[in-house]
């Protein structure tokens, strides 16, 4: 999802970083074949989605599976998006982003600049420093 190098980056680092700024968003009137169909083609495994009602929520690729393994009637991405969108600033450290990510059991956090623009970290995006600590 980022394409940063990751040399220089340790877990002590600012979670922005490794974070995507320029990321994909849906509608809630988005059909849930074209959100998937719209991650599999960003190689992303979530998206933003606008809230009606303001503010921005997170349908992911667990979303979608937990949806169709339900049976549910779910069918657009206002069905199975999660509207309480968990974020972290972006200059607060990966190791402690990682921690939240961990706490709050997800695998993708939004991170917010102080400008305001949304970002998004993955699991993977985070684990990657820990790995080259270890090396």
């Amino acid at each position: 999802m980022t394409s940063h190098d990751l040399t220089a980056i340790e877990p002590g680092s600012p979670v922005s970083a490794v974070a995507a700024f320029d990321v994909e968003y849906a509608e809630p009137s988005d059909h849930l074949s074209d959100v998937a169909r719209k991650m599999r083609d960003q190689h992303v495994g979530a998206l933003f989605v606008n809230q009606r009602e303001g503010g921005v929520a997170i349908v992911t690729e667990r979303d979608i599976v937990r949806a169709a393994a339900d049976g549910s009637d779910a069918a657009w991405a206002v069905d199975c998006m999660t509207r309480d969108l968990i974020s972290v600033k972006a200059d607060m450290s990966i190791a402690d982003a990682a921690d939240t990510i961990l706490t709050a059991n997800i695998r993708h956090i939004a991170v917010e600049r102080d400008d305001g623009v949304l970002g998004i970290a993955s699991i993977k995006d985070l684990l990657s420093p820990f790995v080259d600590a270890c090396e």
